[in-house]
C-alpha cells in the first residue's frame, strides 16, 4: 500500500492512497479534532460532502474518500460490491486515520458504514447512517430503478457535462405518490445548479457502478439486518421523508432502532434522499449535536 500527496485548496488536501488493486482519492482536512471520515452515495464523489464540510472541519479532522469507480479513484469493473468499497474503507482507516474514526455515510455511504461497523468495530469510534436502504425490500420496486437505469445509458453514451446536466434533467422516473412518470428537473430541489454537480459527479463514473447496481450484483455478500445485529458504536439515523423519495423506509428505522443498542433517529421530513446536497442546514444540526454527544464516551447516545 502507498499513499502519495495531492493538491491543497481551502485547507484541503487532496491526496491518493493505494490498498491492494486499486488507487483511491481522498480529501484531507487539518487536524482540528478526532477523525471523522464522509464517505458518499452512489455515481457522486467526495466533493458532495462540501456542504457539511467548513462547519465540520472547526472541530474535527475530516477526511473524504472517492469510492472506486467514482471521481479520481481508480476504476475496477466487475469490483463494485459494497463489501469492496467497504473493504477498501477498512484499508484506509488502518493504514492513513490510524485510530478510531466517526464514519458519515450518505447512500451508498451509509451501506459501506454499516459493514465497517459491523466488521470491524474497533476501527469506528460512531456511526452517521444518511438514508441508505437497510433491508433491500422495497428497492426493486423503487424510483431508484428508473433513475440509475438513465444514469446508466448517460454514462455510457458520455457526452459534456453540460449535456449531460441536460439530459439528467430529462430522465423521467416514478415518484412514491404518482405512478405517471416525472422529470428529474420537475422534482423539489433538482435547480440547474444542482443537476450541474450531478452532471459533474457523472462524467466522472464507471457505467458499471450503475448496472451493478441495477442487477443487485453489487449487493452480494452485504446483509442489513446482520450489520445491524453486530454494531456496538453509537449511531444516527439520518431518515428523508418517504414521500419525497427516502431510502431508509419506516420499516428500516424499526428494526435499526429494536436492534441497535446506541441509536437515535431524526426524521427530516422536508428532505429528499439528497439530504445535504440540497438542504445541508437541518442535517448539519442533526450531526452536530449527534456529535456533541459523544463527549460523554460511557452513555453513548441515547434512545
Amino acid at each position: 500500500m502507498s499513499t502519495s500527496p495531492g493538491h491543497s485548496s481551502g485547507g484541503i488536501n487532496q491526496r491518493s492512497f493505494a490498498p491492494e488493486g486499486v488507487q483511491l482519492n481522498y480529501a484531507a482536512g487539518p487536524p482540528n479534532g478526532p477523525p471523522l471520515l464522509l464517505l458518499h452515495g452512489v455515481g457522486r464523489h467526495w466533493q458532495t460532502c462540501l456542504p457539511l464540510m467548513t462547519t465540520l472541519a472547526l472541530r474535527w479532522q475530516l477526511f473524504a474518500l472517492d469510492f472506486r469507480g467514482h471521481g479520481r479513484s481508480s476504476r475496477t469493473p466487475g469490483k463494485y460490491r459494497v463489501i469492496d468499497y467497504a473493504a477498501d474503507v477498512a484499508a484506509f482507516l488502518r493504514d492513513e486515520v490510524r485510530q478510531p474514526a466517526v464514519l458519515f455515510g450518505h447512500s451508498l455511504g451509509g451501506m459501506v458504514t454499516m459493514h465497517v461497523a459491523a466488521h470491524h468495530p474497533q476501527m469506528v469510534r460512531a456511526a452517521v447512517l444518511g438514508d441508505n436502504p437497510i433491508t433491500l425490500r422495497k428497492h426493486k420496486s423503487s424510483m431508484y430503478a428508473d433513475l440509475f437505469g438513465g444514469l446508466l445509458r448517460l454514462g455510457q453514451s458520455g457526452g459534456t457535462v453540460e449535456e449531460l446536466a441536460r439530459a439528467i434533467a430529462e430522465i423521467q422516473v416514478r415518484t412514491p405518490s404518482s405512478d405517471v412518470p416525472t422529470r428529474i428537473a420537475d422534482l423539489p430541489g433538482n435547480d440547474q445548479a444542482y443537476l450541474f454537480s450531478w452532471a459533474r459527479c457523472l462524467s466522472q463514473v464507471d457505467p458499471d457502478v450503475f448496472r451493478m447496481t441495477l442487477d443487485g450484483s453489487s449487493r452480494q455478500g452485504w446483509d442489513g439486518e446482520e450489520c445491524l445485529r453486530r454494531m456496538k458504536c453509537p449511531t444516527l439515523l439520518l431518515q428523508a421523508n418517504p414521500k419525497l423519495g427516502a431510502l431508509m423506509s419506516d420499516d428500516d428505522v424499526k428494526l435499526a432502532v429494536k436492534t441497535l443498542a446506541h441509536s437515535v433517529c431524526v426524521r427530516l421530513e422536508d428532505h429528499s434522499h439528497a439530504l445535504h446536497m440540497q438542504k445541508p442546514e437541518s442535517v448539519l444540526r442533526a450531526v452536530m449535536h449527534f456529535l456533541e454527544g459523544l463527549a460523554d464516551e460511557g452513555k453513548g447516545c441515547s434512545d
